[in-house]
């Protein structure tokens, strides 16, 4: 079968060609191979590396690539061979990424976004689409976009639009694998939001606080009310591991001038399932105000602390800094001049 070349990576950067099975096979990204020299790798292997990097944990990478384990192992030895370096520490737990495999993660990142954004505009371009596609986490998909949609001036609703609400890092890998052209979230410099931000062009589109809540007592005072003591430590309802918006939190409760005594009770991967359980009087959380405002409007929920235990956090929009389909880049220019003003 005679193989067709596809100039995505500059030559400059990566000193590889890419070959690329025909466009009609079932899923042509997994079949990609980078060749250097005599050697040829799957680009799925890069994403094989980056899951494994995220995961920490054979296992569970194997589980969300949908690769039986003793296959996803080979071929990480594979791209080991490759690359001509260990990438991965397997005597640690969790699994830690070696020097080498520090070094490989933007390379990696950026070579499978271009990959999948160059295929995916090739796709709509081939189709005459004009869709825009959006990706964003779920307060900010339904309680920000809409509005802050319809208000950018000179934009037109006529352009059809798709929009993907989901946690961050699915966001996160829409972002990176060009499955969308914009992706929004929360943003603050305490959190890790899954993905190298240097490859990609952001913008901030709106201001936001994370805030403590609690449901009131009969008084209309937080049941949970920050700081807590030693010996009554506050219940905290907080973020499922890796959650950015519980690096943010507990990144300001390190280092709050005041003593915090809280105690975790329960947590959530969702700001609404953790609102619901403050609602129900289980603890405090911390939760986008634009998501409390309803209930700290009808007296379900009251602030829980003083506005030392609020923290200012920015909407931010991001893209690929590789080029977008032209609706896309006149929508993008659209949001670079208001952010201008």
């Amino acid at each position: 079968m005679r193989h067709a070349e596809l100039d995505v990576v500059k030559a400059d950067q990566y000193p590889i060609a890419i070959v690329v099975v025909p466009s009609n096979h079932r899923d042509a990204v997994d079949f990609m191979e980078l060749r250097k020299g005599g050697a040829a790798m799957r680009i799925a292997w890069f994403e094989d590396f980056l899951a494994l990097a995220e995961a920490g944990s054979f296992s569970r990478a194997a589980h969300r690539r949908n690769v039986a384990q003793p296959a996803f192992s080979r071929r990480i030895r594979l791209l080991e061979e490759w690359v001509g370096v260990t990438l991965f520490d397997r005597n640690s737990r969790p699994i830690r990424l070696t020097d080498g495999g520090r070094q490989l993660v933007p390379i990696a990142e950026n070579v499978t976004h271009q990959i999948h954004q160059g295929l995916e505009n090739i796709r709509q371009t081939a189709k005459g689409a004009d869709t825009m596609k959006f990706a964003a986490t779920h307060t900010i998909s339904i309680l920000f976009f809409p509005d802050w949609y319809q208000s950018i001036p000179g934009n037109t609703t006529d352009v059809p639009l798709s929009l993907e609400s989901n946690h961050m890092n699915t966001c996160a890998r829409y972002l990176t694998q060009g499955l969308c052209h914009f992706m929004l979230c929360t943003w603050h410099p305490d959190a890790d939001l899954g993905f190298d931000q240097s490859l990609f062009e952001s913008s901030v589109v709106g201001l936001d606080r994370l805030i403590p809540v609690s449901a009131p007592d009969a008084e209309g005072l937080p049941i949970h009310a920050l700081p807590g003591t030693r010996q009554a430590p506050v219940k905290y309802l907080f973020f499922s591991e890796a959650s950015a918006l519980g690096q943010i939190v507990d990144a300001m409760l390190a280092r709050h001038d005041a003593p915090v005594f809280v105690k975790k009770s329960s947590s959530s991967p969702l700001a609404g399932a953790l609102k619901s359980m403050a609602e129900s009087g289980l603890g405090v959380t911390w939760i986008n105000e634009m998501l409390a405002r309803i209930s700290i409007g009808d007296g379900s929920l009251v602030l829980a602390g003083d506005q030392s235990w609020c923290i200012p956090v920015e909407v931010r929009i991001f893209r690929a800094r590789s080029p977008l389909p032209h609706m896309a880049e006149n929508f993008w220019s659209l949001i670079s001049d208001k952010s201008a003003c």
